[in-house]
């Protein structure tokens, strides 16, 4: 059922209220929304006699802040059985497969190559629960796990081969969100690769700078194809993949 927008307020913390109900900035059509609702009001139409967006009152900053910490919106609904049943069997397939080469072939036949680390546990929720995320798009994928995997090894070099293993961690994965961020590749997979890249593993520390091909690159690379055989078989066009081959408007 349509609803009536009776009022409309602007947020200190971004964002508006619609008729009570808050909606940030990443919210669909909510830039025309507000144009075509100013452009009612500048027609004359309005349907009261006070305009139809508000400024909110002015706050101390303490209450501001904390009101920011409120609830704005009700949980997402439950998935349906075909999305579950989808999103199982393209984890299934795509750990599957990097554990088959980590173990069989990996560790069998090499000296120190690995292809799969825990990160790709998270990797996997992404590519094949929520395929339509824009943190799990295959640029995302591998770039951000590839200069994450970067981060964590450079972090390792730097700080943590010296024993200095708390700064080496916070800097492994403050540093792989900042590369991630001008890479334009957020993925929050990447965080986990970093961090693991300084933890006590001598398999990954052996590696060095080869940790950024094996696993993190190429594993992702394998984890995407799997992505995109899995995810397009669905008969549900929503969970077509990918949304974007492009990481910049540019392009």
């Amino acid at each position: 059922m349509k609803k009536v927008i009776e009022e409309v307020k602007t947020c200190p913390q971004g964002g508006i209220e619609i008729n009570g109900e808050y909606y940030d900035e990443s919210s669909p059509y909510l830039r025309e929304i507000l144009d075509l609702i100013r452009k009612i009001e500048n027609d004359g139409r309005k349907l009261e006699s006070q305009p139809l967006i508000r400024k909110e009152e002015p706050k101390d900053c303490l209450t501001a802040y904390f009101e920011r910490w409120a609830h704005k919106r009700d949980a997402p609904a439950l998935v349906s059985t075909n999305v579950v049943i989808w999103s199982w069997i393209g984890s299934f397939l795509g750990i599957a497969l990097l554990c088959y080469i980590h173990y069989e072939i990996c560790l069998a036949y090499t000296q120190n190559l690995i292809f799969i680390v825990g990160s790709f546990g998270a990797q996997a929720v992404l590519l094949f629960a929520a395929p339509k995320a824009p943190l799990a798009q295959p640029w995302n994928a591998v770039v951000g796990n590839g200069v994450s995997a970067f981060a964590g090894i450079c972090a390792w070099h730097l700080v943590g081969d010296g024993g200095i293993m708390w700064l080496a961690g916070a800097l492994a994965v403050s540093i792989a969100i900042v590369f991630m961020h001008w890479t334009n590749s957020l993925h929050p997979p990447g965080g986990a690769t970093a961090l693991i890249a300084v933890m006590e593993m001598n398999r990954v520390h052996e590696l060095s700078f080869l940790y950024i091909l094996f696993p993190a690159v190429f594993a992702s690379m394998a984890h995407v194809a799997v992505a995109l055989f899995v995810n397009n078989l669905s008969s549900d066009k929503l969970r077509s993949y990918p949304m974007t081959w492009k990481p910049f408007k540019w392009m």
